[in-house]
């Protein structure tokens, strides 16, 4: 199939096409952001009916691509977008970003031992002051920050993993595993809405006070045991978190 051409014997909605072909075209920046995407040009250049077109156009305004504007038109929202899916492991978006054919990297500070606050004593459960592993994680995609997180970790005490295994594994809990069996069993996320502090800012590359999402995390050790926080601000213009609510039978 030649580029951007449609391919009517592929068995894929035209409309899907469409939205793949100009999805691609506004996360890589080829389009003119200044511009209108019309319902006329997407009929000459694409040659359908006007029913795939508008079915495109619903499904990127509703993902975040693309924004209408009263009285002007549709315009495209330039940069990459995150969905990222219950089904990924945690400490394991890096990896997911790698796969989708993403250039993803991360930069991570040198893990210490520092003790644990009040607070996080009693959201940890911990009876007295003990040291957690504490580092920064920041998330770049093709060389952009797209998430910053600080972690404390609750680990045996000759636990000390470099950054540089850090950054490789993408995952603290997956190096406790291979090395003391420590699985993890669940988390719990709250989010919210923030604006970025001065360093977030700094960190993300964004102006300060622009808004950020964040997610705080509490990690679950086997036996239900409570083993790690971390919180972590994105780009929420590029990150989206899915999750799936079970629903009970009704009685």
């Amino acid at each position: 199939m030649v580029e951007n051409e449609l391919d009517s014997t592929s068995g894929v909605p035209l409309y899907r096409q469409i939205k793949e072909i100009l999805r691609a075209e506004i996360s890589s920046g080829q389009v003119n952001v200044t511009r209108p995407m019309t319902e006329a040009q997407l009929l000459e250049r694409f040659g359908v009916s006007r029913a795939p077109i508008r079915q495109a156009l619903r499904e990127l305004t509703d993902e975040g691509y693309v924004y209408r504007k009263q009285g002007k038109g549709t315009f495209p929202i330039p940069g990459h977008r995150f969905d990222r899916s219950p089904n990924v492991p945690q400490g394991g978006l890096q990896a997911f970003l790698s796969d989708r054919g993403l250039e993803a990297s991360s930069k991570v500070s040198t893990p210490s031992r520092a003790p644990a606050p009040t607070w996080l004593r009693q959201r940890l459960k911990l009876s007295g002051p003990d040291p957690l592993l504490h580092f920064t994680r920041l998330i770049l995609v093709e060389g952009v920050p797209l998430a910053d997180a600080e972690i404390f970790l609750r680990c045996p005490e000759d636990f000390n993993p470099t950054a540089k295994e850090l950054r490789v594994t993408g995952s603290a809990f997956a190096l406790l595993e291979k090395t003391y069996g420590v699985t993890l069993e669940r988390a719990e996320h709250e989010a919210w809405a923030t604006p970025a502090t001065t360093a977030y800012a700094t960190r993300l590359n964004v102006e300060p006070g622009s808004p950020l999402l964040a997610i705080e995390t509490v990690f679950y050790t086997t036996g239900g045991v409570p083993s790690g926080w971390r919180i972590a601000m994105h780009k929420p213009d590029e990150f989206k978190y899915r999750f799936d609510t079970l629903i009970p039978p009704r009685t």
